[in-house]
This record gives structure tokens, C-alpha cells and sequence, in this order.
């Protein structure tokens, strides 16, 4: 939790100011969201590396190449550098990100027990909570008391904390590696070359989450600037509304699956998130924007961990790093073809009309979730 809280601090505060940094130096709401496009984009192209890497030459290693290209990139903003570079630089931390966050989610899956997978993965994020609530208005707090400079400063400190907490693992993942690697194998089968590094079992469950990312990239890339341009002060309240609801949505993960199935679990989630884009569209004012903080906190903290025990669930044990690869995959490709969309419909239209988008892409990834639930093809194993 204190790792991936580190990490999360150094990666939220990138996502806000990044976006604002563009704009400043004169790039368009398109070039803004091309930002996005490019670090998601390489984390998306780098997932199936990083799955096959994950489950061939062990977790801790590969999360540490992660987490050392993430802190070089991040600290070559520090210089003053080209535009070019500058959008190099983030398809690098796209790739750290890639490779840390699957081997941790990996490591995670064997550490937790499979019974209370989903519960566990929301226990582990509530880190999250907390990162959300301050980090945003950190980074925001930073650019209008000091400048970029400093900020981008203390996203590099974050780093090499995250560096520092990561080396305890190594113990740990080693013992769960041997554990892993005693087991026997399943009969080796011809395979494809796609599915040696892509978990097949695990691609529908991972569609639906490219949908939800789709419009879930608006709040990241949009909202700030879309806030400001509308006059709406407090920006920074809507990230401790949703970072408080998150921590509430997670803590009710466990009551709500012994009542509910994980897909209704999911499902009301998706609604949630849908219903907060709306209004963030319909806000004109703080009060607004912190209900829609609310709702995004509560659907997104149950979604995110219920479709990630999912999708491990329904691949095989031996290829859990290729099964969290697959979602990410859908997860990263989500989020960089929906900021480049949504910055397509930003330029055309305004950047207030992109959450009316993001909407509609919650609605498909609800409808593409009951139809593959009505239909018997979402399943875990049972092993």
C-alpha cells in the first residue's frame, strides 16, 4: 500500500499538471489530449510485454525496471526541454507504468486469497483514497503558490520513494515465485503467439473496462480546465469528494458481494459513473461538482477491484501476470483513444461537451457488461 501510494501520488499529480503545463506553453485542447493519448497509449502497447515479463522472469524484477524508467522520465522534466521531448517523456512513463503496475497487481493476486480476491484488491487500494484527496490539489496548490518547476519536483521526490518502498518486496515476491513455480503445470498446448503474451480468457471482462476508461479519461484530461473556463472555484473539492466516497465504495466491496454477484456489483458501479459524468456536464457550480465527486468515488472504487478479481479469476493460475496484462491493455487503450476522442470533441465542440461523451461511453460499457453476463460468456475458473 505505501509503494503503490507513492507511486499514485507522483502519477495523479502528473495527470493534472501536465494537461494545465500544455495549455500554459500554448498547445491546443487536441495537443492536450494527445498528452494523455501518448502515455496511455505506450503503457497500452507495452502490456503484453510486460504480462509475458511478468510471468516468465519473475514479478519484484520487473516491477523495479518499472518504477526506475518512471523516476528518469519524470525527473528529465526538471530541464527545460522541447514539446517533442516533453511527449516523449510521457510514452516513457507510460511504459514504467506499465510494467510496475502489472507486476504489482500480480504479486497482489498471490499475496491475497482467492476467495476474498475482490475484497482484498479494494483493501489495497484504499491507498488510493487518500492520494486522491491531496494529491490533484497538491499539484494545484504547488503551481499557483510556486511554479511548474517545483511541482514537478516533488513528483520526482515521489518516485524515488516509490523506488526506496519497493526493495522489501523483493523477499517476499522470491518465496511466492518458488511457491508459484513448484506448482504443476498444465499440458502444454500449440498457442499462438498473440495468446502467449495475451491471457484469452481474460478479454472479455477486459472489453468492458475499455469502455468505462473511455469516458473515464474526461476527468483526468478535461476537468480542471473545463472547471476554470466555466468559473467554477474549488476544483480540488471534487477530488475529496470522490477520494472520500472511494474509500467508502471500497470498504463496502466485501458486504455488497455477499449480497450481490460481482457482475450486479460492477454493474451498479458503471451506472454510478456514468450518472457523474452527467454532472459534471449539468454543473455550474462547487456544489455540483462535488456530487458528481461523490458518485465518480463511489462507482469507480467498486468497479476498478471487482473486474480486476474478475478477470484474474477467469484466466488460468500459472498465467495471472498475463491475465493482469490483458486488462490494463484494455484499461491503457481506453483511456488513450478516449483522450484522443475527447480532445477531438473538445477542439469541435468545447471541452464542457466531452463529459456528455464520457457518458454515453459508460452507458455502452453497461450494456456490453449485461449482454456478456446474460449470455453465460463472463466466468472465473474454479480451480
Amino acid at each position: 500500500m505505501l509503494s503503490n501510494a507513492s507511486l499514485r501520488v507522483a502519477t495523479l499529480m502528473l495527470v493534472t499538471l501536465v494537461p494545465l503545463y500544455a495549455l500554459d506553453i500554448g498547445l491546443s485542447p487536441l495537443e492536450v489530449g494527445l498528452t494523455t493519448t501518448l502515455y496511455f497509449g505506450a503503457a497500452a502497447l507495452a502490456r503484453p510485454l510486460s504480462g509475458w515479463l511478468v510471468d516468465t522472469r519473475g514479478r519484484w524484477p520487473i516491477m523495479f525496471i518499472g518504477v526506475i524508467l518512471l523516476t528518469l522520465a519524470s525527473g528529465m522534466y526538471l530541464l527545460t526541454i522541447p514539446a517533442a521531448l516533453f511527449l516523449t517523456l510521457r510514452a516513457v512513463q507510460g511504459m514504467g507504468f506499465s510494467l510496475n503496475s502489472t507486476a504489482s497487481n500480480a504479486l497482489a493476486s498471490e499475496m491475497i486469497p482467492r476467495e476474498r480476491l475482490a475484497e482484498g484488491l479494494g483493501i489495497l487500494g484504499l491507498e488510493q483514497t487518500v492520494v486522491q484527496i491531496f494529491a490533484p490539489w497538491l499539484a494545484l496548490i504547488l503551481i499557483a503558490s510556486y511554479d511548474y518547476e517545483t511541482a514537478f519536483a516533488v513528483v520526482v521526490g515521489c518516485c524515488v520513494a516509490n523506488l526506496l518502498l519497493r526493495i522489501p518486496l523483493a523477499k517476499t515476491a522470491k518465496a511466492l515465485e518458488t511457491t508459484r513455480r513448484q506448482q504443476p503445470k498444465p499440458a502444454q498446448t500449440q498457442r499462438k503467439f498473440w495468446t502467449k503474451i495475451v491471457e484469452p480468457d481474460a478479454w472479455r471482462p477486459a472489453s468492458v473496462m475499455f469502455f468505462f476508461m473511455m469516458g473515464n479519461t474526461c476527468v483526468g484530461t478535461f476537468l480542471a480546465a473545463s472547471a476554470l473556463s466555466r468559473e467554477i472555484s474549488n476544483v480540488g473539492l471534487f477530488f475529496v469528494a470522490s477520494g472520500v466516497a472511494l474509500a467508502i465504495s471500497r470498504l463496502l466491496i466485501g458486504p455488497l458481494q455477499r449480497h450481490l454477484s460481482l457482475l450486479k456489483v460492477v454493474a451498479l458501479g458503471i451506472a454510478l459513473s456514468g450518472v457523474s459524468m452527467l454532472c459534471m456536464y449539468l454543473a455550474t457550480g462547487t456544489w455540483g461538482l462535488i456530487l458528481a465527486g461523490v458518485l465518480y468515488g463511489l462507482g469507480v472504487g467498486v468497479v476498478t477491484p471487482s473486474m480486476n478479481a474478475i478477470t484474474v479469476l477467469a484466466a488460468r493460475s500459472q498465467a495471472r501476470g498475463r491475465a493482469s496484462a490483458t486488462l490494463f491493455l484494455a484499461m491503457d487503450t481506453g483511456m488513450a483513444l478516449g483522450a484522443w476522442a475527447l480532445g477531438y470533441v473538445a477542439v469541435v465542440q468545447n471541452m464542457h461537451t466531452t463529459f456528455l461523451w464520457a457518458a454515453g461511453s459508460m452507458a455502452i460499457a453497461l450494456f456490453w457488461l449485461v449482454w456478456l453476463a446474460r449470455t453465460g460468456r463472463l466466468r472465473t475458473r474454479r480451480i
